[in-house]
């Protein structure tokens, strides 16, 4: 089947529509997240990505007007996919199982990457970084609609300032990978777990990441849980979708 095309570009060549259904498209977008994963987005070239792509630079310009455009293209779809994947497996009143879903996506290093990007690029043109925030506004009013509906008012405020906080913990260490905040640490999987509960005024502190200690982007460590304050997962739910660790990936 031909490639959809829109009119001539001004390299004379036609364009093509960018998209992930087609084979060189979605070549430049895993190449552009894994790179994304390594380096800082200002260190990734056009010829570097087309090069780890296996394809040519023009083919990269018959897809992309320019950088921007590509690293729009990547932060977007990073974003969308990461969406279906929480609202497919995010289904079940457990508190473990969200924090280990959200702890997941956000320790896989590609995923870092592009949250990196899309919040650098965000200083320049607030659009760049739209696709982020739509998608943690998403998943704090999942969480919100999962957690809270047997909340009384009075406390709905609280309970989502501590998803908030949550997500803001989750969203620093992927910004900065090098900070103390170790997201495979048990102590800080338990704060996250205590946040989404509502029993943010006993958390403790963060714990400090241990010197050279490497990060894990595999299986996460079991977290303490306390099963008296949390809800009991439905088991059949649980079952048939699966562990939240198995994270699909294009």
């Amino acid at each position: 089947m031909s490639s959809p095309v829109k009119k001539s570009n001004r390299r004379g060549r036609k364009r093509v529509v960018a998209s992930l259904a087609e084979s060189k498209t979605l070549a430049l977008y895993r190449e552009g997240r894994s790179l994304l994963a390594r380096n800082d987005l200002d260190r990734m070239s056009i010829s570097q990505v087309s090069k780890a792509a296996g394809i040519s630079v023009g083919a990269f310009y018959v897809r992309f007007r320019d950088k921007d455009a590509f690293l729009d293209f990547v932060i977007t779809n990073t974003f969308i996919q990461a969406r279906a994947i929480f609202q497919e497996q995010a289904d079940a009143r457990y508190v473990p199982n969200l924090a280990d879903l959200l702890i997941t996506q956000f320790s896989d290093a590609e995923f870092a990457g592009i949250v990196r990007a899309a919040v650098k690029l965000g200083f320049v043109d607030q659009r760049h970084r739209e696709p982020f925030d739509e998608f943690r506004a998403f998943v704090s009013q999942h969480l919100t609609a999962l957690l809270l509906a047997d909340v009384k008012k009075g406390e709905r405020r609280q309970r989502i300032a501590g998803i908030d906080s949550a997500l803001a913990i989750l969203t620093h260490a992927a910004l900065f990978p090098d900070s103390e905040i170790d997201l495979q640490a048990n102590e800080t999987q338990q704060v996250i777990i205590d946040l989404f509960s509502g029993k943010s005024g006993s958390t403790k502190s963060l714990p400090p990441k241990k010197p050279g200690s490497a990060k894990s982007q595999s299986k996460l460590p079991k977290s303490p849980r306390d099963p008296e304050s949390l809800r009991k997962p439905n088991a059949d739910t649980l079952k048939s979708k699966g562990s939240a660790r198995g994270l699909k990936k294009i």
